[in-house]
């Protein structure tokens, strides 16, 4: 009696991974879609270089008039994180936490220096935010500049 069966080549490969490799494969790319890569931004764009103290940082062309320099300070409200919130400050603007008040104290610098004649391109608002404000504050009052129609937005370290 001749065993037909034990004289054919049979190779054990072992268990099928292709079932393996299509599950792996979905999950990399799940995970793919939904991470993020790139870490997280820490920074506002901004129009004007940042400068230690503010400002276009060159030399004045003959016969150019300067911009127009407006400063807001921005600081956390209570520097020890119980009180949170921020404090605006500038030229004319008394302290203040209220970005509504923010808001129309941009809008009505604007349309004075406007009434003065100063355009729109030639006035420069710096903001300085303190060493420990939150970007939250920093953002809420940038967005109100640009809501009161201000084209140059720049930032400074020297607070």
């Amino acid at each position: 009696m001749k065993i037909s069966g034990a004289k054919k080549v049979h190779y054990e490969s072992g268990p099928n991974m292709t079932p393996l490799v299509d599950v792996v494969m979905v999950i990399l790319i799940f995970l793919m879609l939904a991470g993020n890569f790139g870490g997280e931004t820490t920074f506002l764009m901004s129009k004007q270089g940042i400068k230690k103290s503010g400002g276009i940082g060159r030399p004045l062309k003959p016969g150019e008039v300067p911009d127009t320099p407006l400063e807001v300070r921005v600081a956390n409200l209570d520097p020890t994180g119980n009180n949170p919130g921020f404090v605006a400050t500038g030229t004319g603007l008394r302290p203040t936490h209220d970005i509504e008040a923010v808001k129309s104290w941009f809008a009505g610098k604007r349309a004075a220096y406007n009434k003065a004649g100063t355009a729109n391109d030639k006035i420069l608002v710096t903001l300085s935010p303190s060493r420990d404000v939150k970007y939250k504050y920093l953002i809420d009052v940038y967005q109100a500049a640009m809501q009161a129609g201000y084209e140059k937005i720049a930032f400074t370290t020297s607070h």
